[in-house]
């Protein structure tokens, strides 16, 4: 069963004030977590914040991501705020991986509820980044929240991904490397 047309025509359409932002692993032909032609699992779509360089994103769970009847798996969930935070430091222009992740669920996410994850970096030290981020409803209800550990990686390793993060993610950040606050 495909997500509702109603709830992908909104994870696709941008708010006013934000950009898309496209990330180099969904430049793969399939993502772990959104890899599947029907959108019958994850529908997410990523976008720059204008007013404060935020990376947030739109997404709506469907039948394949279920867990507990009627409502998102917890692995779904936790795997979008892991892939959100990971993403908003790639487009801040650090490639990254996965270290440590924290995820608290605060109340069952009903499938097909319209949700916004909102990423923000809560430190930087040296190679690791300490990021977190939050999953709401549109009328601000929280399903969850994270943190996460993450380690800057050296582009070459990852071969293709990692080349050239500017070419790939054109929305990297130009600000300095040095203050990578989000609050």
């Amino acid at each position: 069963m495909k997500a509702s047309g109603a709830c992908l025509s909104w994870v696709e359409e941008p708010e006013p004030d934000w950009a898309p932002v496209t990330l180099p692993h969904l430049l793969l032909e399939d993502s772990f977590l959104t890899g599947d032609s029907a959108e019958s699992r994850v529908s997410v779509r990523y976008y720059r914040r204008s007013a404060d360089g935020v990376m947030v994103a739109k997404a709506c769970f469907g039948r394949a991501a279920q867990g507990p009847p009627g409502h998102a798996h917890g692995g779904s969930v936790a795997a979008l705020l892991d892939e959100s935070m990971g993403g908003a430091a790639w487009m801040l222009g650090e490639p990254v991986v996965a270290a440590e992740l924290t995820v608290r669920f605060r109340r069952m996410l009903p499938l097909g509820t319209k949700v916004v994850v909102e990423t923000r970096v809560e430190r930087a030290d040296g190679r690791k980044i300490h990021m977190g981020a939050t999953l709401r409803d549109v009328a601000g209800t929280v399903f969850a929240d994270g943190s996460g550990l993450f380690i800057q990686i050296d582009p070459a390793r990852v071969g293709l991904l990692g080349a050239d993060v500017k070419t790939l993610v054109p929305q990297v950040s130009e600000g300095p490397k040095s203050s990578p606050s989000q609050s």
